[in-house]
């Protein structure tokens, strides 16, 4: 460029710094004027200043003339120490090349060791200016800032954290009419990481907790995702996430989100919000509920472990939902996932509803059916007895849909409609078939467009017939408790019970017929608490019963039921066995009711740890349901599987698997062989064989059942991995490790990718893996998963997991067998600890740990602690009587006898 008098260097005013260029030093108070040199730039104007520095427009001289952003931080002072250091900084920042980051020219330091940095000059906007003024919709926002990830994730693998993000240092300059981001200011890092942890640079308004405590040791990559976090969130809604919205908790902080933060606006910045946006705030309101809340509040989490790992994850999630595909910030679910598919498959599952149509229409036919029946009552009253066996059908009918079949249905339907189109169509839908649960859709779409049809119906049509319409709505209520939707059945069994209140009264029994059904239906929902106050008034209610009132003695099951879910399991069994023995003296135990009963006290009491007496009574009830109900009845079917794990619980493998097979073969008879319920009871017995010491009888059904599951209900599904976990078990129990341990890799990788490392049912397959790995021979592989997983399933778990229990017995094992008596030693000492915590001290497992660290103690020459041991722990099993003794116990201490005599004749043969 042609250089004019004003270009002259001899007429500035030239200030030094440590390259040859240099030299007079920088002043404290004052900018330096338009004219000054600092080394080979010359200073043409302050952009700004701030607590750090100034920022100035400046032109480079040499080796190129170019406009340049140069940054003097007067804030920072380097000695000698960190002169090299810095050298070593200034050569990284140059060496950052990405499209997205403001390239770092220069950077140097003054004589009197003050930095600055030459920077490329962006003439643009901050990032939300830039928005704002091109009233850029939520997307195109979203993509700019991905293209911000981009450039942060490259800085960060150069090593290079930004510690000052923010709308300011994100600058937006439009290159042949695109919008292309800069990072600017990378200079920050450098000189912040001179000052070992002393100071606090950045802006407080972006800050981590972490940068914002003052100790820079704590900074990391993540602190650059939260100030991304908090960036994005002022992108989506035009302001930063506010403090005062924040929870503090005992452990974490509760973010008010960025919909949240929508819902406060003013009419008039709701209306600037929408011109900004180029959409109206309602709309972005839903948009952010839907997912991008969930990326904000995991890119802010106060722990920063448990924010995304990188910009790069972040980026990746933001461009899911630019794709529609399910975003990982927000928590698994089959429904979040299918949605997904539909909004990316908008033309496939179009043409593929008709087959959910076929699968409805008929459906819809008979609620109408049931409600024509129910409103020619009420004209017809001779045909009152006509009309509720019409009633009655329809209900029944409704009740009776199979919904794993009719989920298996829609599936097959859809991969038809797909079959014949774009193979990555049918691609893609199989994997999105593996994620979601089909049966689930199937029930949604009969409890959408059918039974909320039949509601809506109910209140236009029956107004003004009150009772009709109670009638009714108990009907729908009915049908979703046993399609399995207690939630919405306990809301329509309420609505009833409070209408016949005011219209029957409390006592009435129409009243507390639906009263129980609510609270039958609180329970299946897993809502105990709520449950028990409706029953003890109920109960109060039905005082005018007679004792042996079905009604009556089902509410008295539904309080034990309620009491023992809360955690009082032996006052719920009191109550189950008070209720069971006025049951039997009063209506029979071949009631349905009593067995009712006696059910729900078998099962409790095999929960408590008696599977003897529970097994007792549960072998008095299947005969007597198969007699009364039928082989086929769903109650017989149930008690009949309770029945065989009992016996497996008690030592009767013979009879448990006996008792299995011949579930398997009615289930067949009934479903099919490959209905989600006969798979199921054929993995049952698959897991049965092999406990009962038949591993080879075992394989061919497990892996039949693998392989139904794979092909019915995808790769991926909850079940078909189960089945795969229980697969590997007997493969290891065959000796087959190498299959065993691919099995369990690809279930762990499947558990961690769907549901999180820290899932309890990802950290069950991880602990699976070091036990197998130890029976492969592999101890010290088996200790390296055991380190990676073990105190991330203390903290998940508790000590009182079997599966935690476990991982320390295998940890110790594996120490012993490599030579680390130290680690081996500890291992034991913990898992008697924490056995003696869970279980007792006179448990067979507590003993076992403590004789496994005797003996150790023993060997390492600690014959006192030994002692000691062998007083609290094992003698009181040696001495004690033989018919005092659980059969776990009286195994223990044969194993302990025949083990010490095994050892006291070997050291005796060693001493001769």
């Amino acid at each position: 460029m042609a250089q004019g008098p004003h270009d002259d260097p001899e007429r500035t005013e030239l200030l030094a710094t440590r390259s040859q260029a240099a030299d007079a030093r920088v002043g404290e108070a004052s900018a330096l004027p338009p004219g000054a040199r600092l080394g080979r730039y010359r200073i043409e104007s302050l952009l700004g200043r701030g607590g750090m520095g100034e920022v100035y427009r400046a032109e480079q001289l040499e080796p190129v003339r170019r406009t340049v952003a140069l940054k003097l931080l007067r804030a920072q002072k380097l000695d000698a120490r960190h002169l090299a250091y810095f050298e070593v900084e200034r050569q990284l920042l140059a060496q950052m090349r990405h499209p997205a980051i403001a390239q770092v020219f220069d950077a140097d330091t003054t004589a009197d060791g003050h930095p600055f940095f030459a920077m490329e000059f962006i003439a643009g906007s901050p990032i939300t200016a830039y928005c704002d003024a091109h009233a850029m919709p939520t997307d195109a926002r979203i993509a700019l800032f991905i293209r911000v990830c981009e450039g942060v994730q490259h800085a960060h693998q150069k090593g290079v954290i930004h510690r000052d993000l923010k709308p300011g240092n994100l600058l937006v300059d439009e290159v042949d009419g695109r919008a292309l981001p800069k990072i600017i200011d990378f200079g920050i890092a450098t000189a912040t990481s001179l000052t070992e942890g002393r100071e606090v640079a950045g802006t407080p308004d972006y800050m981590s907790p972490e940068q914002a405590g003052g100790d820079q040791a704590l900074v990391d990559t993540r602190s650059d995702v939260y100030a991304l976090g908090v960036v994005l969130s002022e992108l989506l809604t035009g302001r930063r996430p506010l403090i005062a919205g924040e929870t503090v908790t005992d452990r974490d902080r509760t973010l008010r989100l960025p919909s949240a933060q929508l819902s406060t606006l003013s009419p008039a910045d709701a209306e600037r919000l929408a011109k900004a946006h180029g959409e109206p705030v309602s709309r972005m309101r839903r948009v952010l509920q839907g997912e991008l809340d969930w990326v904000v509040a995991k890119a802010m989490r106060h722990d920063r472990n448990e924010r995304y790992a990188s910009a790069a994850a972040m980026a990746d999630d933001l461009q899911r939902f630019i794709d529609a595909r399910p975003v990982q910030a927000v928590p698994a679910s089959r429904g979040y996932a299918m949605r997904k598919f539909a909004q990316r498959h908008r033309t496939g599952i179009a043409a593929a509803s008709f087959v959910a149509l076929a699968l409805v229409g008929g459906l819809a036919l008979s609620v109408y059916g049931l409600l024509q029946a129910r409103a020619q009552r009420a004209i017809a009253e001779q045909r009152t007895v006509e009309l509720e066996k019409v009633a009655a059908f329809q209900q029944s009918m409704l009740q009776g849909i199979d919904i794993e079949a009719m989920g298996i249905g829609l599936a097959d339907g859809l991969r038809g409609q797909l079959a014949s189109g774009d193979p990555v169509d049918a691609q893609a839908l199989d994997r999105g078939l593996a994620q979601a649960s089909t049966a689930d859709v199937a029930r949604g779409l009969i409890d959408q467009q059918i039974l909320a049809n039949a509601e809506r119906a109910i209140d236009r049509d029956f107004a003004r017939e009150p009772a009709l319409a109670a009638d009714l709505r108990e009907s729908v209520a009915r049908v979703r408790m046993a399609l399995g939707l207690p939630q919405d059945a306990a809301r329509g069994f309420a609505q009833v019970a409070d209408y016949r209140v005011g219209a029957l009264g409390r006592s009435a029994p129409e009243t507390l017929r639906a009263r129980q059904a609510q609270v039958s239906a609180i329970l299946e929902a897993g809502e105990a608490k709520p449950a028990l106050v409706l029953i003890e008034a109920a109960l109060a209610d039905a005082a005018a019963l007679l004792p042996s009132d079905a009604l009556r003695i089902k509410l008295r099951l539904n309080q034990a039921e309620a009491v023992a879910s809360l955690g009082d399991r032996p006052k719920g069994r009191a109550l189950l066995e008070a209720v069971r023995a006025d049951s039997l003296e009063l209506r029979g135990e071949r009631d349905p009711t009593t067995m009712e009963v006696t059910n729900s006290l078998a099962i409790l009491t095999g929960r408590m740890g008696e599977a003897k007496e529970g097994r007792a009574l549960m072998e008095r009830l299947v005969p007597l349901r198969t007699q009364v109900l039928g082989v086929g009845h769903a109650d017989t079917l149930a008690s009949l599987h309770n029945l065989a794990v009992m016996r497996i619980m008690t030592g009767d493998e013979d009879g448990a698997v006996a008792l299995q097979q011949g579930l398997v073969q009615t289930q067949t008879r009934r479903l099919g062989a490959e209905h989600p319920q006969t798979l199921g009871e054929r993995g049952n017995l698959a897991n049965m064989l092999n406990d009962s010491g038949k591993p080879a009888e075992a394989l061919p059904v497990a892996e039949a059942v693998v392989e139904a599951r794979t092909r019915v209900l995808g790769a991926e599904d909850a079940q078909t991995l189960r089945s795969k976990l229980n697969l590997s078990t007997i493969y290891a129990r065959l000796k087959r490790f190498d299959e065993s341990i691919a099995l369990q890799e690809q279930v762990a990788e499947a558990r961690t990718r769907r549901l999180g490392p820290e899932h309890p049912d990802t950290l069950f397959i991880q602990l699976n893996r070091a036990a197998t790995l130890y029976q492969a021979g592999q101890a010290k592989a088996a200790l390296a998963q055991l380190d990676r997983y073990l105190p991330v399933a203390r903290t998940q778990l508790g000590d009182k997991h079997p599966q935690v229990q476990m991982g320390f017995d295998i940890r110790a094992q594996s120490a012993d067998e490599l030579g680390d008596k130290a680690l081996a030693m500890a291992s034991w000492r913990t898992l008697l600890e924490i056995r003696e915590d869970a279980l007792g001290a006179d448990d067979a497992r507590t003993v076992d740990a403590a004789w496994q660290l005797e003996g150790m103690l023993r060997s390492a020459g600690n014959r006192d602690e030994a002692d000691a041991l062998r007083a609290r722990y094992i003698a009181p099993l040696l001495e004690a009587k033989e018919d005092s003794l659980s059969e776990e116990q009286a195994t223990k201490r044969k194993d302990i006898i025949e083990t010490e005599r095994e050892e006291a004749l070997a050291a005796r043969t060693a001493a001769k």
